[in-house]
């Protein structure tokens, strides 16, 4: 039987302790911020303002992307076509050039920085006024915009592409930025941007039997009609852009408001594409690729709901509260695209002659847009305005060695353009699409994009949040990243809009930039003088991983292709249910 304790406890618990000998230093003071141990979801970090002050610093973007361009190694990939506005009225031919950079961060070990260079450029109109006096407009500088009025050209086909260019970069030839809205004349939204629900939209088009099973693809499938399904459908009208119809329905609620369309696509070129390239055609140019069938004689249906939410668009409207019958009286014509689709089921029906195709669940967006109009209100994001020109000095000397007749000459680009104090756009010119450079790096997209291996080169096991990003407790809202979130495990993104406005650049479009002669001037947002004692002993580092990450990327580089199929995307101003569409549809 065990002995029974001292009820009294222990004699010595008040007992002095004794003074401790020992020397050693404790861990010093760490980081203000709430850095959580166990990073769990559900979990956030939180830093201080210092810390994030030195988190969104440009400088240090600057400072990397010059050591890259003198000091790094990087690669020359092929220049590939695309067309901007893809089966509009109002397609822009654009070329794609750039650069492959090293790093650990990614499969290929490779990042991607892209230029995009319109081939042929149209206006868009003329500045008429510009809103830039922070005292006359103290709501628009609270809402860091800039307000404009533009005059469209006569025939008003500069209105019918503006309308659609939210989200550009648009240029005078020298002022760059960033469109966030465009209004009426009487400064209501002239563009409606509606998403598709969770469960998607459905397509299905009837094309002839016979001629289909007459196709060498299916002769060689020994007639099986099933070898279809998983094929890629196009249909080169894909861009539907007309007058809002009696059969669309526009329904009111709480938050939202929901427009039901119904298309008959009666008469529509169907083509089954033999899609063996890499890229998605929606990223390319779909008349490249081989068809495996192709007819004009087809019909089909369309049936389709698209939700808007209201809290975007409420404070153009003051104290009048919106609804669907409010928008409804507002705007008069519609666009949507049915992109490139999978062939989910097939439906034979011999006596009739007929093969029905119905795709997969998918997922687009619908844009509602207002009459149009000579002049309207195009607004600009404060943050996103730039200044491009020649690299004289102030005493008109050329800053650099000249070259040879014939040569490009130097630009220099200002990216610390404060508009409420600045000069800016120029007056007379035609605004026109602006060349652009964008790149697959996370610091650039605000994403990440997926790295499946488990492993890096040392043979240290990777975060799976890096290898499968998914979802995270602090990132944007549902509503806002509705189509990428559809591709949670590919990429997940925390960009807002407010960053998606601005000027984006990284250490690698700064190092392309230099390489096509366009010198980024130091910016004005300076780190912390700690953080930039620190910043320079973690650039002396990684420079002198250069060598090794090099090596690597020529081993990997064609391992996957989702950094640049991102890249592209971001290239071709695609919404955020394009972007995901992209993404899932794309053969990595």
């Amino acid at each position: 039987m065990p002995r029974k304790k001292n009820g009294y406890g222990n004699f010595n618990a008040n007992a002095i302790k004794g003074v401790s000998k020992s020397v050693k230093t404790g861990k010093g003071t760490g980081s203000f911020g709430v850095y959580p141990s166990n990073r769990r979801f559900g979990t956030t970090v939180q830093r201080t303002n210092i810390e994030q002050y030195d988190l969104d610093s440009t400088w240090a973007r600057w400072r990397r992307g010059m050591e890259y361009y003198f000091q790094g190694a990087y690669l020359d990939f092929a220049d590939t076509d695309a067309i901007l506005y893809q089966g509009t009225d109002f397609e822009v031919p654009v070329t794609f050039d750039g650069y492959r950079f090293a790093t650990k961060n990614a499969d290929s070990r490779t990042h991607y920085a892209i230029r995009r260079t319109v081939k042929e450029n149209k206006q868009l109109g003329y500045i008429t006024e510009i809103q830039a006096n922070k005292d006359l407009y103290p709501t628009n500088y609270q809402n860091r915009e800039i307000w404009t009025k533009v005059l469209a050209t006569r025939d008003l086909y500069s209105d019918d592409l503006l309308i659609r260019s939210v989200g550009e970069r648009i240029t005078d030839g020298r002022t760059t930025a960033s469109i966030s809205w465009i209004l009426t004349s009487d400064q209501k939204p002239a563009t409606y941007l509606g998403k598709s629900p969770d469960k998607g939209n459905t397509v299905s088009v009837t094309v002839p039997l016979d001629l289909v099973k007459g196709t060498k693809f299916i002769k060689e499938n020994n007639g099986d009609l099933q070898t279809l399904v998983g094929e890629a459908v196009y249909m080169p009208d894909f861009v539907v852009d007309r007058p809002i119809g009696l059969f669309d329905r526009f329904i009111d609620f709480r938050d939202f408001w929901q427009v039901d369309i119904t298309e008959f696509l009666g008469g529509n070129r169907v083509e089954i594409l033999d899609n063996t390239q890499t890229l998605p055609p929606t990223l390319g140019d779909v008349g490249q690729l081989d068809p495996i069938f192709k007819t004009d004689n087809s019909s089909g249906r369309l049936n389709g709901g698209f939700f808007f939410r209201k809290s975007t668009y409420q404070r153009f409207f003051g104290q009048q509260y919106l609804t669907a019958d409010v928008v409804r009286d507002e705007v008069d014509r519609l666009c949507f695209a049915i992109q490139p689709w999978k062939i989910q089921s097939i439906a034979i029906d011999e006596g009739s002659n007929g093969l029905t195709l119905t795709s997969e669940p998918f997922q687009a967006s619908l844009k509602l847009f207002t009459p149009r109009e000579m002049e309207r209100y195009v607004v600009f994001s404060d943050n996103s305005f730039t200044d491009e020109q020649p690299d004289y000095s102030n005493d008109g000397v050329y800053l650099h060695a000249l070259g040879k007749p014939g040569d490009k000459e130097w630009k220099k680009l200002n990216t610390s353009i404060d508009p409420w104090m600045d000069e800016i756009w120029s007056e007379g010119n035609a605004l026109t699409i602006a060349d652009l450079y964008t790149c697959s790096c996370p610091d650039y997209l605000h994403a990440i994009i997926r790295a499946p291996e488990i492993y890096d080169e040392q043979g240290r096991k990777l975060n799976r949040q890096q290898r499968y990003p998914m979802p995270t407790s602090k990132g944007t809202n549902d509503y806002d990243l509705a189509g990428i979130g559809r591709a949670a495990g590919i990429a997940e993104s925390w960009a807002s809009r407010d960053y998606r406005k601005g000027f984006k650049f990284c250490k690698h479009t700064v190092a392309a930039m230099f390489i096509n002669k366009l010198r980024v001037e130091e910016p004005n947002t300076f780190p912390s003088v700690d953080a930039r004692k620190a910043f320079e002993e973690k650039i002396y580092a990684d420079i002198n991983e250069v060598a090794e990450e090099f090596n690597a990327q020529l081993k990997r580089s064609e391992i996957t292709t989702v950094e640049i199929v991102y890249a592209l995307a971001e290239a071709l101003n695609l919404d955020d249910i394009e972007l995901g569409y992209v993404l899932l549809t794309s053969n990595f």
